[in-house]
């Protein structure tokens, strides 16, 4: 799997859980979802391009996705209302994905990709 996938993946999700909270939300809630997409897009073209410390932007991206939604009660009080309507369900999975499963998997990729060009030197 390529780097940039993961950060690709959640930029999609986010700007899916964007979109269904639309009008629901403060606007400062949906600017900060447009950068954040807006970031990660740009962040995995560059490591598409090979652009040198595009890839420990990346990382940096998703350690902080991780941090900012693991410590926000707002998104914590959400996945603790998971199951009580499809709506909610939805938003709560995209957001498991968004923020946790896509940067994890970046992690991932990152240091396995890290590890290999250690072992070939």
């Amino acid at each position: 799997m390529k780097l940039y996938y993961p950060l690709i993946f959640s930029a999609i999700t986010i700007g899916l859980g964007t979109i269904l909270l639309l009008n629901r939300v403060p606007i400062i809630i949906t600017l900060g979802s447009v950068l954040d997409i807006t970031l990660l897009l740009i962040s995995s073209y560059f490591i598409y391009k090979n652009i040198k410390y595009s890839s420990l932007f990346g990382l940096i991206i998703s350690v902080l996705q991780i941090l900012g939604n693991s410590t926000d009660p707002t998104h914590l009080r959400a996945l603790s209302e998971f199951g009580t309507t499809l709506y909610l369900s939805t938003l709560d999975v995209l957001m498991i994905l968004s923020f946790y499963a896509f940067p994890l998997l970046y992690i991932l990729l990152f240091s396995l990709q890290k590890l290999n060009k250690k072992e070939k030197i």
